[in-house]
Formats: structure tokens, sequence, C-alpha cells
């Protein structure tokens, strides 16, 4: 009996995955290797039925671009305080929708113009949770001088001349700084270091984003020492 169960096992282990338990174990080891780094998933990657199953059985940051982006997050059941939309990907009226209406975790602005009109759509019984892609300190001050909106972190993507593992350590750097500088102006701790770009996709291997999240970790550890600012959370958009 003992043999016999011994030669299942190792069978069993030798067949293919399936392609759920694929989407799974691959979700698994992006999260586990960029750790405690964040992973924020395109939601285009939720076309795949079990890529989205995997994001909302753990609750995954879904990050959308377009309104096509918003209509695919929804109909996977993501629930809409796990999004990131980008205010540029929207129309006026969409955005308003986002935020009024869907009550959208978080908001990517690029100009003072969004902000304004997420304060105009603000609801009494909710605050809309703000990120800024613009290092404008009018823009700032537009965030936190708004009625319902919280300033709670600063996006940006590296350029394209430039790789993700040079790219977003360097980034961190320099927005530690402009979030210290902020504390500076406005006495406000912001607790998320947002960056994109730098050709950061799924064909990653697992040694290389283990590579990549303790380069970011160690130029994180640097940058607050150095300024004496609080731990953000860092999250990365693949």
């Amino acid at each position: 009996m003992t043999l016999t169960t011994g030669l299942w096992s190792t069978s069993t282990a030798m067949l293919p995955r399936s392609p759920e338990h694929e989407a799974m174990h691959r979700c698994a080891t992006w999260c586990r290797s960029l750790d405690p780094v964040e992973l924020a998933l395109p939601a285009r990657a939720l076309r795949d039925n079990n890529v989205a199953k995997w994001a909302r059985d753990h609750g995954l940051i879904v990050e959308v671009r377009s309104s096509g982006d918003l209509a695919t997050a929804i109909g996977t059941g993501i629930h809409p305080m796990r999004l990131v939309v980008h205010a540029d990907g929207f129309s006026a009226d969409e955005l308003v929708f986002c935020s009024a209406n869907l009550g959208v975790g978080r908001v990517v602005a690029n100009s003072v113009e969004q902000v304004h009109l997420l304060v105009s759509c603000a609801v009494r019984h909710r605050r809309q949770r703000v990120v800024l892609g613009a290092s404008a300190v009018d823009a700032v001050a537009a965030v936190l001088n708004g009625p319902r909106l919280d300033l709670v972190g600063l996006y940006r993507e590296i350029d394209s001349g430039k790789d993700c593992f040079t790219g977003f350590p360097e980034m961190v750097g320099d927005l530690i700084a402009e979030m210290a500088d902020v504390r500076r102006r406005h006495a406000v701790v912001l607790t998320r270091v947002w960056i994109g770009g730098g050709g950061f996709d799924f064909s990653t291997g697992p040694e290389d984003l283990s590579e990549l999240g303790q380069a970011v970790e160690m130029t994180l550890d640097d940058a607050c020492a150095t300024l004496s600012f609080p731990r953000p959370v860092v999250v990365v958009s693949a």
C-alpha cells in the first residue's frame, strides 16, 4: 500500500498543471517574490478567468485606465474599493461616475482640473482617496484643500529609456524626497509610493522579481532613514 501510494503521488506530481492552477501559481509567485512590495494588477489581466478568481480571492489591487478596463474589473467581481482609476483615461462624466457612484478606492489624478472635478462630485458619506501623478505644488494644495479628499500618495512612471530594475529604486528615492517636502510644507504624511513603466510585465521571472523587490526595499530604507520619513507602502504597476 505504501509503495502504491508513493508511485501514485509521484506520477500525479508529474502531471501538468491545469490552466486554473497555472494562473494561480503565476500570480502567487509574483506576489511572493515581490513581497513586501505590493503588486497592482492591470485590469486586462482579468480577462483570464482564473487570474480574476485569484485576484478576487486575495484582494489584489486592480488598475483601470479606461472604461473598457472598468467594465472588465466590475464584470469579474472586483470590489470597487480595490480599484485604482487613472483619471487620464476617462471623460469627466466617467470620472464622476467612478468616484461618486461606484466609490472606487483610489483615483490617480494628474492635473489640478481633475482634482477640482473630484471635489465637485464628492459625496457626503465618504472620502475619496487620491494619488497624485503630478508634482506641481498647486496640485498638492488642491487635494489637501478639497473637501472630502484624502491625499494618500504619489504616482510616477519611469522614463522609457530606463528599465524597472534601475528605474524603480531610483524613483523610490525621488518620491520619498517629494513626500518629505509635502510633509514639510503641509504637515501631512503620505503613505503610498506608486511606480509604473520600465517594461515591467508578466514575463519577469521570480528571481528577477525578488531582486527588484530587495533593491526597492534597500533604497526605501536609505531614503527614509536619511529624511527621517515613516516607511510608506510601495506599489508597482505591472
